[in-house]
């Protein structure tokens, strides 16, 4: 999906066609449009855009084991603080207690949430059509600061990396930094494409998805440059990093791509007959949701 703000581009059925290394090890039917997915607490949780509901999943069996009534349009889902964060396109952002599968605040926000990362003792949204960054206190649940994005742009991705905030742009060639302390946000670094919009961190390296130049880009955020840029396929959207490599959802072309965290070149690529949306990594897999088929699947890496 280039963007999730209308509420998603209409995705085609799916299912994944492993070449050959990482294999296809469950699909799991869950129905609805599953748009986020995370692991906590044993299980591996399913945002569903449709029904506004989140799915739990137990791993040891492939089965949905239960669900969860949320706030309207939910994707995005950050497990932090021993919660899970559900951004929403509603307004709201939902906390969920992963032990019991309740939601335990309705927390106000912007326009059209994106994205959430935590860092700093804090949890952080992008709000694509408000363009503000938000600060949440998980003690208070409440907003604590609010920074204005450049009006030329649209927050999508955030991530905490090297001690600050990190956003990208979903029209824009650039990845921003916010500093923490003084909320200063500045144009930190060319991401080498366009629709530099999706961020994923593992340390001092920021992967970012150029959705409108079909590539992804590997930043140290400690010196502020670009380390590598690598061709993927098309539309590369919520990219994630398992295992130390980076897997990038393809949406327009229904790959998924596997990139080296080592040599930062593509070792391998997945072909699927329908539009893998987010990958997230979960006990050393992969876990991939497929939109419109209304499924998720399970690939071990080789």
């Amino acid at each position: 999906m280039r963007t999730l703000a209308p509420i998603f581009a209409a995705l085609a059925t799916a299912s994944f066609a492993a070449a050959a290394g990482s294999g296809v090890v469950a699909r799991i039917d869950v129905g609805g449009q599953p748009c986020g997915v995370a692991g906590a607490n044993g299980s591996v949780w399913v945002s569903d855009a449709q029904n506004a509901e989140l799915i739990r999943i137990d791993p040891a069996t492939n089965k949905v084991a239960g669900r969860t009534k949320l706030d309207d349009i939910p994707c995005e889902i950050h497990p932090a603080f021993g919660s899970l964060w559900v951004v929403t396109q509603s307004g709201n952002v939902d906390r969920v207690d992963p032990a019991t599968g309740e939601v335990v605040a309705h927390i106000r926000v912007g326009r059209v949430t994106y994205d959430a990362t935590d860092g700093g003792g804090s949890i952080w949204v992008t709000n694509r059509e408000g363009r503000t960054i938000q600060r949440i206190n998980p003690a208070t649940n409440k907003v604590v600061k609010t920074v204005a994005f450049p009006r030329t742009g649209k927050p999508a991705g955030i991530a905490w990396s090297s001690n600050a905030v990190w956003i990208g742009d979903d029209y824009g060639d650039s990845v921003y930094r916010l500093d923490p302390r003084t909320y200063k946000l500045k144009k930190a670094v060319r991401s080498g494409g366009t629709g530099a919009n999706w961020l994923a961190a593992n340390g001092s390296s920021l992967w970012v998805s150029n959705n409108l130049s079909n590539s992804i880009t590997r930043i140290n955020t400690r010196t502020r440059k670009r380390v590598a840029t690598v061709k993927v396929g098309l539309g590369p959207v919520n990219l994630d990093v398992v295992n130390g490599d980076v897997w990038v959802p393809c949406d327009q072309d229904k790959t998924l791509w596997r990139v080296s965290g080592k040599t930062n070149k593509m070792v391998e690529k997945l072909s699927a007959s329908g539009n893998p949306a987010v990958v997230a990594p979960v006990e050393g897999e992969v876990w991939a949701t497929i939109f419109d088929a209304g499924s998720v699947w399970r690939i071990r890496p080789e």
